[in-house]
C-alpha cells in the first residue's frame, strides 16, 4: 500500500487526529478555553485510541504507518495530558515521572533493537502494556472530570491513580524483560 493510501486509511486518520489534538488541547488549556470543549476533545481522543486498532483489524487496514503512528499518537497524547495535570498540581510527580520514564524506556528499547537490526515483528504491545494504556486513558478522563466538571470520590480517584501507577510500572518492567530477551537474538540479514 502506498504512503498516500496509508495516510487516508481510517485507523491512521484517527491516530493523526489524536496526535493533532495532543497539541491543540494544551493551547486551549493554557488560555483557559471552554472546559467542555477540552473535555470533548479529550474524550474523542480517548475513543480514537480504542477505535483505531479495532478498525484496522476489522477493515483489514493494518499498515506500516499505523504501526508507528498509533503508538506515537498514544504516547504524545497521554504524556502531554499527564504533564498538564502535573503542571496544574492535580497529580503527584511520582505518577508523571513513572509514565514518562516508562515511555522513554520503551522508545529507547525499540530504537536500540532497530539499530541492532533485530527483527521487530515479535515486538507487539503486551497485555500489561495495553492494560497500562487503558488505565492511563481512564485516569485522564476521570482527572479532567474531577478537576473541571464535577468532584468525584477522593477514595475512587486515589484507587484509580494507584492502579494506574501499578500497571504502568509493571508494564515498564515487562517491556524491559522483552527488550532484554530480544536483544539476545542475532541481527536478521535482510537489513
Amino acid at each position: 500500500m502506498s504512503l498516500k493510501r496509508e495516510v487516508v486509511a481510517i485507523p491512521n486518520i484517527l491516530s493523526l487526529y489524536r496526535l493533532f489534538i495532543s497539541f491543540i488541547i494544551p493551547v486551549l488549556w493554557i488560555y483557559e478555553f471552554s472546559s467542555k470543549l477540552i473535555y470533548v476533545l479529550l474524550i474523542t481522543g480517548i475513543l480514537s485510541d480504542t477505535l483505531d486498532g479495532n478498525l484496522a483489524r476489522l477493515l483489514n487496514q493494518k499498515t506500516s504507518l499505523g504501526k508507528i503512528l498509533d503508538p506515537l499518537a498514544d504516547k504524545v497524547f497521554i504524556n502531554m495530558l499527564f504533564f498538564l495535570f502535573y503542571w496544574e498540581g492535580k497529580i503527584e510527580g511520582t505518577l508523571f515521572t513513572v509514565i514518562i520514564v516508562r515511555d522513554i524506556l520503551i522508545l529507547s528499547g525499540g530504537l536500540y533493537l532497530l539499530l541492532r537490526k533485530l527483527d521487530l515483528r515479535y515486538l507487539n504491545p503486551s497485555f500489561l502494556g495495553k492494560t497500562s494504556t487503558v488505565f492511563q486513558l481512564l485516569t485522564l478522563g476521570f482527572l479532567f472530570t474531577d478537576a473541571y466538571l464535577f468532584r468525584l470520590s477522593g477514595s475512587f480517584m486515589k484507587l484509580l491513580l494507584t492502579t494506574t501507577l501499578f500497571f504502568t510500572t509493571a508494564s515498564g518492567f515487562h517491556y524491559l524483560l522483552i527488550f532484554f530477551r530480544l536483544s539476545q537474538y542475532k541481527a536478521i540479514s535482510k537489513f
